[in-house]
């Protein structure tokens, strides 16, 4: 009897999920996973890598608002925040900016000059399509406007400068966009993105081709079988349904309360007018005003006004 047919199979835990992506890529002596990553993403050459935030503290896991992000050093003058968002990418624009001017505020020394401040990079990679742009890799920097011909001074210049900085980048990938297109396997990124996504099929191709890719898919499966770690996969999972379920619900009170509300008024509204057209039938009988404030109980004002 062939030994292995007795070993149970697990089913993979997915790469999309924040706690997973941590294990992974943010684990110490996981620096060349992290590295073959981040050169797939930024087409750089990686000299040097450091992990700033290698632990996983347990109470996070259960936290349901918590970011499991990954911060490194590259290079010795760049730092970088990567972050899988499992969750609700609201004001997501706003967030990673914050992000990135916490990593600049907390890079730069009391000591040191402007000058010194390092690059940063913020990267973001979405399970949704939430960008209004036929691409599912998005490099976003601060840009100057076109320049208005009304403010047009003759300066010499070939050619303008089109960025105010590129010391601030941030990078927005969305799998929904890369599961649509389905590309053939090319670059390194397409591998990555492949195995991070959970494609099965792709995730074995892809393994064969890169020494990395196949470390992290060895790792993750071993992670897989651990039964600690399926436990706190599955407490993670639970706090980000329970933390859907409840901003769903307070969404599903609100609008009840909202339309109740709104009946109740349109029902109010609806009675005044009814007074107010029988007030002015009566008020055009001749009527005494007395008389129809009493059986409306309109105000004297309200009735001489019709």
């Amino acid at each position: 009897m062939n030994q292995t047919s007795n070993v149970k199979k697990v089913d993979i835990l997915p790469l999309s999920n924040d706690y997973v992506f941590k294990r992974i890529f943010g684990k110490g002596g996981n620096e060349r996973i992290l590295k073959s990553l981040l050169e797939a993403i930024l087409k750089i050459n990686i000299q040097k890598i450091e992990v700033k935030n290698p632990e996983i503290p347990k109470e996070t896991i259960n936290e349901k608002l918590s970011i499991l992000d990954i911060k490194a050093e590259i290079n010795e003058n760049t730092i970088i925040d990567i972050e899988m968002q499992i969750g609700n990418a609201t004001a997501i624009d706003r967030r990673l900016v914050v992000y990135n001017a916490k990593l600049i505020a907390g890079d730069i020394k009391i000591s040191q000059e402007y000058k010194d401040a390092k690059d940063t990079i913020v990267i973001c990679i979405v399970n949704d399509s939430i960008i209004k742009r036929n691409s599912y890799l998005n490099l976003a920097m601060l840009k100057y406007e076109k320049t208005e011909e009304i403010r047009y001074v003759d300066m010499g210049y070939e050619e303008e400068d089109q960025y105010f900085t590129k010391m601030c980048k941030y990078y927005i990938i969305e799998l929904a966009k890369f599961k649509k297109k389905k590309p053939r396997v090319g670059d390194l990124l397409e591998k990555w993105l492949y195995v991070i996504g959970g494609d099965q099929k792709m995730i074995e191709e892809c393994k064969n081709d890169n020494e990395e890719i196949k470390e992290a898919v060895d790792q993750l499966t071993e992670m897989s079988a651990d039964e600690y770690a399926r436990e706190l996969y599955e407490i993670r999972e639970r706090s980000r349904l329970t933390y859907n379920t409840e901003m769903n619900e307070a969404k599903r009170k609100g609008l009840a309360a909202g339309l109740a509300e709104g009946r109740t008024k349109g029902l109010a509204e609806g009675k005044a007018e009814e007074k107010k057209e029988i007030a002015k039938k009566m008020k055009a009988e001749g009527l005494d005003i007395k008389l129809i404030q009493k059986i409306t109980n309109l105000s004297e004002e309200e009735i001489k006004s019709l």
